[in-house]
């Protein structure tokens, strides 16, 4: 009989799967409840919460920082580059984590060798600091930023940063200016329209992470910030004519300063200007003396050239004719019981011409006893003496001219013949411009157009005219100044230029002594004159302070004065009067792709051919040198501009060009002076510092 075997294993109960089921619901139930919980916390967190924690985090990592304004550049009237901001590098420290892995005293004596100048108690505070950020204050050029990135030390990393270089040197240095550590303007342009170069500095956020800072999306682009770009209306190879120049009377009268304008007397434009003592904008100051502009900001006693303007006001009230002549008491005048007035040149009857071209006193006291004081002053106010000149370079001066109520006979008398008041050069310059410009008088300026970073012309000069005398007046002062320099008994022979008719009054200024008369061994001498004389196109000031060796304008003025004349007018394409071919200057243009770099361009001449090359300027510190380019010039002449002596010298050999050498540094501008004594083209080649 079979048997059911039965299963020696344990049957469950219902009781127990019930238990097995309720333990997996509260398992269950609790982890839905611990998941529903965290939910609830994430929203919390996440949502309710969020703006708390959001600013909690923002206040640990996320700061707002200047992006600092890309400052704007400082150009002349041709688009040669004067100031600039430069690409270079910042040392950023870790100093936390460089004292965490021991690298300090090694840094430290890297840097050192990489900046021997620099203060070692500088560095080690900086490398002490409890930070995770500091930026050093050096300034890293390519070469020196691949040196640090070579050392490979962990908390030691690299920042882009600018650098306000001049790439022209001493060039203009007194008009461009200069920016102080800060990169702020303090002096020339730089300082009043420091507000346009500089842009506006542009907040932006970013997360710091480690000591270093990472952008988020939506930070300012650079354009936001980025300054205007100023246009001079200084040229370039003028401006480089006239440091020439002034170098040359630095070393031949060692004067206590020295100074030059050039303008346009058509629209008031000052082409060049420029002082001495100067300084490298580039290069600390010695002394505070270097950045005072003599030509702009100091005054002093003009002299006989407000003869001039004393015989246009008299021809203009009709109390003197032009061909009327006036005894000159034979050079010493008993003008008051203690007053004598006297002439360098004795004579007893001139007319109008030689008065001026004789530079009388006595007559000159003559013709201004006619107008009185009253009249007197109302027309050397008229050509803006006693007031400060609208230009827009700091610390121009206003001269100094007393109301005529305060005016003795001797002092009257003394205004005529420009003692007793005070000008600068710009003023004096200025006032003759008028003579120049048939009458009128039109404020100089030394900024012809501003644009912002778009192209777009935020300003542009725009000649203020004022007819301050007949312009048939102006023509006959004009043609009566030509015996200044023309008549046989002129002051000024030695400022005569080949090939043209020159206008213009000598001076020769005594200093005055602290308020107790003049002094008889100091003088200011000076030459300002303009030409062609029929219809001018540059007038130019030479002024020298307290010349040694010589005095007389004619002496040390009017030589520079025909120096500069004649190398401007072969600039400007200026054709001569006596009818003879000038020299046929060279003209150099830029490829478009190097701009703003631009090539100096000498005298008039067709425009580049399509695929002109160009482009002259030397490298900026912290960019890495410009492959060499090729300019082609009309006439077949290679350029010389960008060139050192030396390499110009080689290259002028190789080319059989006889080259005239004008100054030192790197060449600016060059003219062509047709065939020299060696049967070879003669090249003039001026050159400027760069450093």
């Amino acid at each position: 009989m079979n048997q059911r075997r039965t299963s020696i294993l344990p049957q469950p109960m219902a009781s127990d799967r019930r238990a097995v089921n309720r333990r997996m619901s509260i398992v269950g139930g609790l982890l839905v409840a611990g998941l529903l919980g965290i939910a609830a916390r994430a929203h919390q967190i996440a949502v309710v919460d969020h703006p708390t924690y959001a600013e909690r985090g923002n206040r640990q990592q996320l700061r707002s920082f200047k992006l600092a304004a890309s400052r704007g550049d400082v150009v002349d009237r041709n688009g040669m580059t004067l100031a600039t901001s430069d690409r270079v590098h910042r040392i950023v420290l870790n100093p936390r984590q460089i004292r965490g892995l021991g690298q300090s005293d090694d840094l430290l004596g890297l840097l050192l060798q990489l900046f021997p100048e620099e203060d070692a108690d500088y560095l080690t505070a900086e490398l002490a600091r409890d930070k995770a950020y500091r930026q050093l204050r050096m300034i890293l050029d390519d070469e020196q930023a691949a040196i640090v990135q070579s050392w490979k030390i962990p908390g030691v990393s690299l920042e882009p940063a600018t650098q306000r270089v001049y790439p022209r040197g001493l060039l203009g240095a007194h008009i461009v200016g200069r920016v102080n550590g800060q990169g702020e303007g303090n002096l020339g342009i730089e300082l009043s329209l420091d507000e346009r170069l500089r842009g506006r500095d542009a907040q932006s956020p970013a997360y710091f992470a480690r000591g270093k800072k990472l952008l988020i999306d939506g930070g300012p682009g650079p354009d936001v910030a980025r300054g205007d770009t100023v246009t001079l209306t200084i040229d370039s190879a003028i401006q480089a004519m006239v440091e020439d120049e002034l170098n040359a009377i630095v070393d031949r009268w060692n004067p206590v300063g020295a100074s030059v304008v050039v303008l346009d007397p058509r629209n008031g434009e000052v082409l060049a200007l420029a002082s001495r003592p100067t300084f490298d904008p580039n290069h600390k100051i010695d002394k505070v003396s270097q950045t005072s502009s003599l030509a702009v900001q100091a005054a002093y006693e003009p002299g006989s050239t407000m003869k001039a303007i004393t015989v246009a006001a008299a021809l203009d009230e009709g109390v003197i004719r032009e061909n009327e002549t006036l005894y000159c008491e034979k050079g010493r005048w008993q003008y008051t019981p203690k007053h004598v007035i006297r002439d360098t040149h004795p004579a007893e009857w001139l007319d109008i011409t030689n008065i001026l071209a004789e530079s009388s006193n006595i007559c000159t006291t003559k013709i201004a006893d006619r107008l009185g004081k009253a009249k007197l002053h109302r027309w050397v106010r008229r050509f803006h003496f006693g007031e400060r000149p609208a230009i827009q370079l700091p610390g121009a001066t206003k001269g100094l001219l007393a109301a005529h109520e305060k005016w003795s006979d001797i002092q009257a008398a003394n205004i005529s013949f420009g003692q007793g008041m005070s000008a600068s050069p710009l003023q004096v310059a200025a006032a003759f411009g008028a003579l120049a410009n048939n009458g009128e008088y039109i404020h100089p300026a030394i900024v012809k157009r501003v644009t912002d970073f778009r192209g777009a012309t935020v300003f542009e000069h725009s000649p203020e005219r004022e007819k301050v005398v007949r312009a048939s007046t102006a023509r006959t002062v004009l043609r009566m100044l030509e015996s200044v320099v023309h008549s046989r008994h002129g002051t000024g022979n030695n400022a005569a230029v080949p090939g043209y008719r020159v206008a213009g009054k000598t001076s020769t200024a005594q200093k005055a002594n602290g308020g107790k008369g003049y002094t008889d061994d100091q003088y200011f001498a000076s030459f300002v004159g303009a030409l062609p004389a029929a219809d001018p196109r540059v007038v130019i000031l030479v002024s020298v302070d307290n010349p040694e060796g010589g005095h007389f304008g004619n002496e040390v003025a009017a030589p520079s004065f025909a120096r500069l004349g004649e190398q401007i007018m072969l600039h400007l394409g200026v054709p001569r009067e006596d009818g003879a071919p000038p020299p046929k200057p060279l003209v150099i243009r830029e490829r478009e792709a190097d701009k703003p770099s631009v090539v100096p361009f000498v005298g008039p001449g067709p425009g580049p051919a399509e695929g002109d090359e160009g482009g002259t300027e030397p490298a900026l510190p912290g960019r890495r040198p410009r492959a060499e380019r090729v300019v082609v010039a009309a006439g077949e002449r290679p350029d010389f501009t960008g060139l050192g002596l030396a390499a110009a010298h080689d290259l002028a050999e190789r080319n059989r060009i006889d080259l005239v050498a004008v100054g030192s540094g790197v060449a600016v501008a060059q003219e062509e002076l047709g065939e020299g004594p060696k049967g070879l083209p003669l090249l003039r080649v001026h050159f400027a510092p760069t450093r």
